[in-house]
């Protein structure tokens, strides 16, 4: 249900705040605050379920799983989104080269500042990536009781790191490793690894209120966006509550679309922003006003990231998942978990 609630909210940021706003074209925002809180919120959720799930079996095994789920359909949203662009975009749009398509499908699109993402929300996949692969190689050494030292370290260091702008005044270099590497998010793994804890009851709640208040702190540090900020420090609470708690009853009734919906959900990140864009913009062009191009939006991609799942992200995990990888890279890699 909270995965469910955070991709709605990086649609609903999209569609009602961030596509009139880089395409005047459309219309009126809605609001007029981005109120940027769904994107977060997946990474926290991505840390806690790390946790959950890393301990089961062999860590190379586990990595290798991890990256069958995300990468195939993330390749081929890339290779979707910058097709229908180049093919469907209005003249005055600002269209992706051929060497941005190919910084997105390397993942090296955050580390050079002379590309730009085919679609925003792409931010979020090399982070994920470089997460499992150091849980990978870490938990066989176990956590131990220091795991909640590194969580502080991990929450301010980038804090006092790019205090007064130290990273904008560093090398060209430094700027796009920091970038690059997302070192200014490095507080929403943080706090996943920490409610996770927390759900073990291996910290306590007044532990992890402090982090949670030194999670907000740090977000509103490196974003100057207050309300995204508090927004975030609420949606963590209910991903406490999640995961410590009881299922929720209440949502019984609506269970089988939430269901559905949480199945897509990869998809929906995935396609939800600029082919999102392009829907409502041609649905501006017959007429419809701002309700009907978001109510457009979303449904249009509804059906995409159905189709997606349905036929790149399923049957993609299940043929790869099931191959035993063998090699100089396992061997090295097992050899590293020694």
């Amino acid at each position: 249900m909270v995965r469910v609630l955070a991709v709605f909210a990086v649609m609903f940021t999209h569609t009602t705040y961030m596509g009139p706003f880089l395409h005047p074209e459309l219309g009126e925002a809605l609001g007029p605050y981005p109120f940027q809180v769904g994107a977060s919120i997946l990474l926290v959720i991505s840390a806690y379920f790390v946790c959950v799930t890393v301990r089961k079996g062999s860590t190379w095994r586990w990595l290798w799983r991890r990256a069958c789920r995300v990468l195939p359909p993330y390749l081929i949203a890339v290779l979707f989104t910058y097709t229908v662009l180049i093919f469907l975009a209005p003249s005055n749009w600002i269209l992706p080269t051929r060497r941005d398509l190919w910084a997105n499908l390397t993942l090296a699109a955050s580390f050079d500042r002379g590309v730009q993402l085919i679609d925003g929300s792409y931010w979020t996949l090399p982070l994920q990536l470089m997460a499992f692969g150091a849980a990978a190689l870490l938990w066989p050494r176990g956590l131990g009781q220091r795991i909640t030292t590194g969580l502080w370290i991990m929450i301010l260091a980038p804090v006092a790191l790019q205090w007064h702008d130290r990273i904008g005044q560093s090398p060209l270099w430094v700027q796009q490793t920091w970038n690059g590497l997302g070192l200014h998010r490095l507080q929403l793994f943080a706090i996943g690894i920490a409610i996770w804890l927390w759900a073990q009851r291996r910290i306590g709640v007044l532990h992890l209120a402090a982090l949670l208040a030194a999670t907000v702190f740090a977000q509103h540090a490196h974003t100057a966006d207050l309300p995204s900020s508090l927004g975030i420090g609420v949606l963590l609470v209910f991903v406490a509550l999640a995961a410590r708690g009881p299922d929720w009853t209440v949502f019984a009734r609506v269970r089988r679309p939430i269901e559905f919906l949480a199945r897509i959900s990869f998809g929906l990140y995935l396609l939800n922003q600029v082919v999102g864009y392009l829907i409502a913009y041609r649905l501006m062009e017959l007429g419809a006003g701002r309700l009907v191009q978001i109510a457009g939006a979303v449904t249009g991609v509804i059906g995409l990231a159905w189709l997606l799942t349905k036929y790149v992200e399923e049957p993609s995990y299940r043929a790869l998942a099931a191959l035993r990888v063998r090699g100089l890279g396992a061997r090295a890699f097992a050899w590293l978990n020694t």
